[in-house]
């Protein structure tokens, strides 16, 4: 059996960034060893929905068997991927566990944006343990967001290319936040509506935007405020929200759409009849060029090679939290963003 726990779902949750549990009980889950990447849980079947060449996934097995076994793996490779399984046998006393990792690799020819499926099935004497597999190809794989500090300053991290062609990397930014200081009312009822006068509005206008992040820390309302955040577009709609317990806002917008938006911070749990914020706001430009500069980028793609992109910035002023990207544009254009946050506050 694959044994996953409270611990084992709440880290998931914050690999997958829903916001529901805090930085600081998701720090005291890795730091027990508990893994947050979201193909890492601990489940019966192996998901990878965004693969760049390679990607490895860990396991820890549970022997439920009367008596002792060794059980070997045998694969079923999904169309396009070579699979392997290390160790590939494994001896189990009842209860024993063992760890193993499953390494998915793109031959060549695993389609991007397409699931493919196969398996993997441990087979002992009287037992057959069987994990699908599922995979979905990328063109590429970058984090999504790099962390610095100081007035100058430089930072790296590596590409993964899922494709061959030609790659371009471009930096954006970097702008400093933009602060807007207000004070919410309690709502009675708790329940969000625009229209009830216990939400505060805040129009942006954008254009030729980028990314747009709106961040309300812990630290920029009182103790115990749990404040929330609801962003509509130019055509009304509701698209994003960030309602954690407490107040830990962020909402992010890849490439918004011109026009103005309109972000309402609600007051859930105010500290008396109100509670006073400071929300920070980024509108990253589409556009290149500014402080943040690419000190090394590969200029082409090839499938499966893991590239390393260095930047480097001035003049970020101090006392100031900055925010901008690199971009990454191919063949078919642009394919994503690293976000750049350097806090020197």
């Amino acid at each position: 059996v694959y044994d996953a726990g409270l611990f084992e779902y709440a880290a998931f949750t914050f690999g997958m960034n829903w916001g529901v549990f805090s930085p600081g009980s998701c720090a005291f889950l890795e730091a027990n060893g508990i893994p947050s990447e979201p193909w890492n849980l601990n489940y019966p079947s192996i998901g990878v929905s965004e693969l760049a060449g390679t990607q490895t996934v860990i396991r820890t097995v549970t022997s439920v068997a009367s008596g002792k076994e060794t059980f070997k793996a045998k694969v079923v490779a999904p169309p396009g991927y070579d699979v392997t399984v290390t160790p590939n046998s494994i001896t189990l006393n009842p209860g024993d566990s063992a760890t193993f990792e499953v390494t998915i690799t793109n031959d060549g020819s695993g389609p991007v944006d397409e699931w493919r499926f196969g398996s993997l099935t441990w087979k002992a004497s009287k037992y057959a343990v069987y994990s699908p597999i599922a995979v979905k190809g990328a063109l590429f794989s970058a984090p999504a967001e790099i962390f610095g500090s100081g007035e100058t300053g430089s930072a790296s991290f590596d590409v993964q290319f899922g494709y061959t062609g030609s790659y371009t990397a471009g930096a954006h930014g970097l702008i400093p936040a933009t602060i807007t200081t207000a004070t919410v009312v309690q709502d009675p009822d708790q329940e969000f509506d625009p229209d009830d006068g216990f939400s505060n509005a805040h129009t942006f206008n954008l254009s030729g935007v980028a990314f747009f992040r709106l961040a309300i820390p812990p630290e920029a309302t009182e103790p115990d405020a749990d404040l929330d955040v609801y962003v509509f577009d130019p055509n009304g709609d509701l698209v994003a929200s960030s309602t954690a317990g407490g107040t830990e806002e962020v909402v992010d917008i890849s490439l918004p759409a011109d026009g103005t938006w309109t972000v309402y911070v609600h007051g859930w749990q105010t500290i008396g009849p109100d509670s006073t914020y400071d929300m920070y706001t980024w509108a990253v430009p589409l556009a290149t060029g500014g402080n943040l500069v690419i000190d090394s980028a590969p200029t082409s793609a090839t499938i499966g090679s893991v590239e390393t992109i260095t930047v480097s910035w001035t003049g970020a002023t101090a006392g100031q939290w900055h925010l901008g990207a690199v971009s990454h544009t191919g063949d078919s254009g642009l394919m994503g963003l690293t976000l750049v946050n350097v806090d020197n506050r």
